[in-house]
C-alpha cells in the first residue's frame, strides 16, 4: 500500500512538473517545401535539446523553467527562434526555415582566442589553439608548452637532451596523454616520445586538470592531455610548409597537405624531419651541450564522412637517433673510451575511429576506437645500457545515448588493452651484470558515465572495473561537478581514484646518466593515488574590455607510489614501494586581460607542495620548483601583417638530490637548493599572403646552471652525476624560420 501511494505522489508530481513540446521542421527553398532532417531543436538558457527525425518531426520533454528561447537550427537554412512561456507547457508546432540562398551571402568573421577554457565542459579544460602555438618554434611536443603555466617541461639530464613534463608537480607518468582520445606516450613512449611528435601538426591541445573522466581509461592520475592534429576535410589547409634554423645546429622541415577526394573521402599526408649536426660545447666540461640527433616521422591519415558512419583511420611512424656524451665520441668508433650516450627509437602505430549514428534513435551512436603499435627502444649511457620492445593493441567501445532528454546522457562501453613488453638491462648496478624484465599486460575493462544537466548545475558521475592480469580487479570512481554561480562565474568540483602500473627502469631511464648502483629489493605494485580539487573561473569587464580570472587547488594522494629513494644512501638509489606519505597539493591563479584590442596579456603564479617519505622521513620532492610565476604579453597589429610574442617565466627553487664523495672525500657542491632563476623567450611574425616568416630568442637573460655534471673530469668514477640538472644547460638561442600555406579553395 505505502509503495502505491508513494507512485501516486511520485506520478503527481511528475505531471506537475512536465513540460513538452512537439512539432514539425520544414525546409523551404525556390521550389519546393519539404520535412528537414537533422534540424538542432534546442533552449537557449537550459541548452536541452534534440534533433528532427526523417520526417522532420521532434518531440522535446523538458522541465518547464520558462520563459526561454527554443531554437531551430539547420545547415543550409537560416536559424528560426520561438518563445515559450510558462502557460506553453505542452505546445505543438509548425515551424519553416528558409533556405539560406534566398539572401545574398553575409561572411561574419571573428577572433579566435589563443588560450580558452571550456566553460561548457564540467572539467576544468583549458585549450590551446594553433594561433597559441605560433608564439613559439613548436618544432615538437616539448616546446608546445612553453607559453603555458599549467604544464612544465624541464630537462631530464645533462648528456641525453631528453625533456619531461610535470603537471602539479608530479611526472609525466602520471598525466595521459593522447591523440585525439587514443592513448600514446605509453611505458616505451614516455622516455622520449615528446620530441616524436611535431609541433606543426598539432591543431589544438585540451588540457585537463585532475582526474580526467572514466572513458578515458584508468590511469589519469594528476591530468590529460589531449592532442587534436589536423584533418583532412575538416581543418587541414591543401598545402602547408614549415622550415625552421637556429644557431645551435637543429634544422627543421615541416609539412603537410590534405587531398578531397570525393564528398565523402578525404586523405592527408604529415612529414618531418629534423637533423642536429653541430657538438656545442659552451660551457667547456668537455660534454656536448646538445646530442647530434636525427628525427623523421611520418603520418597518412583518412577521413569517410557518411550519413549514418563515419571512420578515422591512419598510419604513423618515426625513427629518431640521439649521439651525446663527450667531445669527439662516435658511435662503433671509440678508441679513446670516451663517455658517449646514443639513444634509438623505432615508433610504427595503426589507429583507427569509428562512428556509428542510428535512424531511429538519433541521440544514440556507437565509437569505437582502435589501435596497434610497436615501439623499440635502444639507449647506452656510457657502460650502462637497455634494450627494450613494446607491442601494445588497444579498443575502446563507447555506447552515448540519451536518458529520457538531452538533459540526462549515459556513456558506457567495454575496453581491451594488451601490452607486451620485453625489457634487458645491463650493469644497473644490481647483483648481476644483465637484468630481463619482460611482462605482458591484458587488462579487460567496463565502464559507464551518467551525466546530468540542467540550466547551472551539471554532474558527471563515473565508474570503471578493470581486471589486470598479474594485479587483479581495479575500480576507478570518478565525480566531476559545475555549478554556474552567475552568468560570468563557473564552479568546478572533482574527485577520482588512478592507477597504472610502473616501469621503473623506463620511468627513471635519465638516471642512467650517473654510475650509482640502483636497487630493487620487492616486487613493485601498481601505483594508486586520489585526486581532489575545484577551480573557479570568473569571465568580467575590466575598463570595459574582456578579462578572465581563474584559480584552480588539486590535492593528489598516493596510497600507493614507486618511490625513487635517493635520500637513504648518497652512494645508491633505491626503488622501493611506498612507506610512509606521498602527496601533492598544487594551486594556481591565471589572469588574462586586453587592454587594447589587439594586445592580449597573460599572468599565472603556481604553488607546488610535493612530498613524499624518502629517507625513512617525509620530504619534500626533489627538482620541484614550489613557486613558479609566469607572464605573456602578445600583440598583432591592425593590418595583421605583424605578430609580436614575449614570454617571461620565474622559476623557484628546488630541492636537490644528494652527493655522493670521492674517495678523498671531496665534496663537490654544498648546495642542497638549486637557484631560483628567470628565462625570457620573443618572437616576431611577418606575414605576407601565404607565407610567415617568424625570427625568434630563447633564454635571451642567457641564464645558464654553473657545472651541470657532476665530476665531469672522471665520467666512469661512482661520483659521476649529469642527473642533477635543474636550470637550462645551454644560454641564449636564436632561431628563425618560414612558413607557408594553401587553404582549399571555398
Amino acid at each position: 500500500m505505502k509503495n502505491l501511494i508513494l507512485s501516486i505522489l511520485l506520478s503527481l508530481f511528475t505531471f506537475g512538473t512536465f513540460a513538452q513540446v512537439k512539432g514539425t521542421v520544414y525546409g523551404s527553398t525556390e521550389n519546393k517545401k519539404e520535412p528537414l532532417f537533422g534540424v538542432k531543436v534546442f533552449f537557449k538558457d537550459s541548452e536541452i535539446g534534440t534533433i528532427t527525425d526523417e520526417k522532420g518531426a521532434f518531440t522535446l520533454d523538458y522541465l518547464p523553467t520558462l520563459p526561454d528561447t527554443l531554437i531551430f537550427r539547420a545547415q543550409g537554412y537560416y536559424p528560426d527562434t520561438l518563445v515559450i512561456t510558462k502557460k506553453d507547457r505542452f505546445l505543438s508546432v509548425n515551424v519553416t526555415l528558409y533556405s539560406s540562398s534566398y539572401l545574398p551571402e553575409v561572411v561574419i568573421s571573428y577572433q579566435r582566442e589563443n588560450s580558452t577554457i571550456e566553460r561548457l565542459n564540467p572539467l576544468f579544460t583549458e585549450t590551446l589553439s594553433s594561433g597559441e602555438l605560433r608564439k613559439a618554434a613548436c618544432c615538437n611536443l616539448s616546446e608546445s608548452f612553453e607559453t603555458n603555466a599549467s604544464v612544465d617541461v624541464n630537462l631530464t639530464d645533462a648528456v641525453s637532451g631528453a625533456k619531461k613534463i610535470q603537471m602539479m608537480g608530479l611526472a609525466g607518468t602520471y598525466t595521459q596523454i593522447q591523440f585525439e582520445n587514443i592513448p600514446m606516450l605509453k611505458n616505451l613512449g614516455s622516455a622520449y616520445g615528446l620530441n616524436m611528435i611535431p609541433g606543426t601538426w598539432i591543431n589544438s591541445i585540451q588540457i585537463t586538470k585532475g582526474s580526467g573522466t572514466v572513458v578515458n581509461g584508468y590511469e589519469s592520475m594528476a591530468g590529460l592531455i589531449n592532442l587534436e592534429f589536423y584533418q583532412p576535410g575538416v581543418n587541414m589547409d591543401k598545402f602547408y610548409f614549415n622550415a625552421y634554423t637556429n644557431i645551435q645546429g637543429r634544422n627543421e622541415v615541416n609539412f603537410h597537405n590534405s587531398i578531397k577526394l570525393s564528398d565523402k573521402w578525404s586523405t592527408g599526408i604529415f612529414g618531418h624531419a629534423s637533423l642536429g649536426s653541430v657538438e656545442l660545447d659552451r660551457n667547456k666540461d668537455g660534454f656536448k651541450d646538445i646530442p647530434l640527433s636525427e628525427n623523421f616521422t611520418v603520418m597518412n591519415r583518412w577521413n569517410y564522412e557518411g550519413e549514418n558512419f563515419e571512420s578515422k583511420f591512419g598510419v604513423r611512424a618515426s625513427v629518431t637517433s640521439k649521439t651525446g656524451g663527450q667531445i669527439g665520441f662516435k658511435r662503433n668508433n671509440n678508441p679513446n673510451n670516451l663517455y658517449g650516450v646514443s639513444i634509438d627509437n623505432q615508433h610504427a602505430e595503426a589507429f583507427a575511429k569509428t562512428g556509428f549514428y542510428f535512424k531511429k534513435s538519433v541521440n544514440s551512436s556507437l565509437g569505437i576506437v582502435y589501435q596497434a603499435k610497436y615501439h623499440g627502444l635502444q639507449a647506452q649511457f656510457g657502460t650502462r645500457s637497455v634494450d627494450a620492445e613494446e607491442r601494445r593493441g588497444y579498443v575502446n567501445a563507447i555506447f552515448n545515448t540519451i536518458l529520457g532528454n538531452t538533459s540526462n546522457t549515459l556513456k558506457t562501453g567495454l575496453s581491451f588493452v594488451y601490452d607486451d613488453l620485453r625489457q634487458t638491462h645491463y650493469n644497473l648496478g644490481m647483483q648481476d651484470d644483465q637484468t630481463t624484465l619482460n611482462r605482458t599486460e591484458v587488462v579487460p575493462g567496463a565502464f559507464a558515465e551518467y551525466t546530468k544537466k540542467t540550466i547551472r548545475h551539471d554532474l558527471v558521475l563515473g565508474a570503471r572495473g578493470d581486471y589486470h592480469n598479474l594485479f587483479g580487479f581495479q575500480f576507478s570512481p570518478r565525480a566531476h561537478y559545475k555549478f554556474k554561480v552567475t552568468e560570468k562565474v563557473d564552479l568546478r568540483l572533482t574527485a577520482g581514484r588512478g592507477f597504472r602500473v610502473p616501469n621503473y627502469v623506463v620511468d627513471n631511464l635519465s638516471l642512467m646518466a650517473n654510475n650509482k648502483p640502483w636497487i630493487l629489493n620487492e616486487s613493485l605494485k601498481p601505483e594508486v593515488s586520489w585526486n581532489f580539487g575545484g577551480s573557479l573561473v570568473y569571465e568580467l569587464r575590466l575598463f570595459k574590455r574582456a578579462a578572465r580570472w581563474s584559480v584552480d587547488a588539486y590535492h593528489t594522494l598516493f596510497t600507493n607510489q614507486v618511490i625513487v629513494d635517493r635520500d637513504q644512501d648518497a652512494q645508491t638509489i633505491y626503488f622501493r614501494n611506498l612507506e610512509g606519505q606521498s602527496y601533492s597539493n598544487a594551486i594556481q591563479t591565471d589572469f588574462s586581460f586586453k587592454p587594447l584590442k589587439n594586445l592580449e596579456v597573460k599572468m599565472a603564479y603556481k604553488y607546488l607542495d610535493v612530498k613524499a617519505t624518502f629517507g625513512g622521513s617525509l620530504q619534500e620532492k626533489i627538482m620541484v620548483p614550489t613557486h613558479r610565476g609566469f607572464i605573456n604579453f602578445g600583440y598583432i597589429t591592425r593590418n595583421k601583417r605583424w605578430e609580436y610574442d614575449l614570454t617571461a617565466s620565474v622559476f623557484g627553487t628546488k630541492r636537490l638530490p644528494r652527493l655522493a664523495l670521492n674517495d678523498a672525500g671531496t665534496v663537490f657542491t654544498a648546495d642542497e637548493r638549486s637557484k631560483a632563476y628567470g628565462m625570457v623567450n620573443a618572437q616576431i611574425t611577418h606575414v605576407y599572403k601565404r607565407w610567415d616568416f617568424y625570427l625568434g630568442g630563447e633564454n635571451l637573460l642567457n641564464y645558464t646552471q654553473k657545472n651541470p655534471i657532476i665530476d665531469a673530469q672522471n665520467p666512469f668514477s661512482s661520483t659521476f652525476d649529469a642527473t642533477r640538472i635543474w636550470a637550462p644547460v645551454i644560454g641564449i638561442n636564436v632561431y628563425a624560420g618560414v612558413r607557408f600555406s594553401i587553404e582549399h579553395k571555398k
